[in-house]
């Protein structure tokens, strides 16, 4: 068993910067790209807008739009981010399907979420929303402020990063030390996830695979050379952004039940500016 003062310093290793995302009543300058969640979002003139065709909780299938979640203007955000590990300009926007609310445990969820990432900022317009997305399904816009704080990798995704022995009460007490809140909630980029249902770095290794994560048996049935690669592969993916769960007066974003999603992207597609194969998981308590 690990000794605090090692445990300190396996986790003072493993520090990486986040950028906690605060939304707040939305402020409009004019300027059409700036950092929101919701509301129009600026895209191209010739910008196809994305649909996913899946089966929701009524069991009705449809090709429905995906909502527009979120829009980063990566100029306005370049001081926090400390690791350089984003473009320094450019839009980033992110969109998910609510109706069906896929869980990202199976490879056909692909395209249920999608992100793209636009470099040039001066051609893109505001963007009427689809006729055909619901009232419910358009997110409210809020305005974004930022901040950059170290991240810490929660007790479940631990053994990811360092072959390490240590138990929750140990790790509990390290990070609390370190003055790193674990339950608090936040949007952000990067750093690392704040855990609902486990680690997620393994499942996005194996639905990269073609391996189904929403049951057990699909996980018995793996060999035990296999799961060894995919953990040592696991930790090629990182967090891009999370979103929580929105809830005020007059405007609900139920993530599951009371959930958050996750986007992931591998470190290589991060560093080639490759925004096309993030994946999604959706964890809720």
């Amino acid at each position: 068993m690990f000794g605090f003062n090692k445990l300190n310093r396996v986790l003072r290793a493993l520090r990486r910067n986040e950028i906690t995302v605060t939304a707040k009543k939305s402020e409009d300058n004019g300027v059409i790209y700036r950092s929101k969640f919701g509301g129009m979002p600026a895209l191209p003139v010739d910008f196809e807008w994305p649909h996913f065709e899946s089966e929701n909780f009524e069991d009705e299938v449809a090709n429905r739009p995906l909502s527009f979640l979120c829009q980063i203007n990566l100029e306005e955000i370049h001081p926090y981010d400390k690791e350089n590990l984003l473009p320094k300009s450019g839009l980033l926007l992110f969109f998910y399907e609510q109706d069906s609310q896929r869980w990202g445990f199976d490879a056909e969820d692909e395209g249920c979420s999608r992100v793209y990432y636009f470099e040039d900022v001066d051609n893109l317009k505001l963007t009427d929303i689809p006729e055909d997305l619901r009232e419910e399904y358009r997110v409210k816009e809020y305005s974004l402020s930022f901040s950059a704080n170290d991240s810490y990798p929660s007790y479940e995704e631990l053994e990811i990063h360092n072959d390490i022995d240590c138990n929750w009460d140990d790790y509990d007490d390290a990070v609390e030390k370190m003055g790193y809140d674990i339950e608090s909630e936040r949007h952000k980029l990067l750093g690392y996830a704040d855990l609902i249902q486990g680690e997620m770095l393994t499942e996005c290794e194996r639905i990269s695979r073609g391996l189904y994560c929403g049951d057990a048996e699909s996980y018995r049935n793996t060999s035990q050379d296999i799961k060894e690669d995919i953990k040592k592969s696991a930790s090629e993916w990182v967090l891009l952004f999370q979103m929580m769960s929105i809830q005020d007066d007059d405007f609900e974003l139920m993530l599951g039940d009371c959930g958050n999603i996750y986007f992931y992207i591998r470190k290589e597609d991060l560093k080639q500016r490759n925004f096309n194969k993030v994946w999604l998981v959706l964890q809720c308590g």
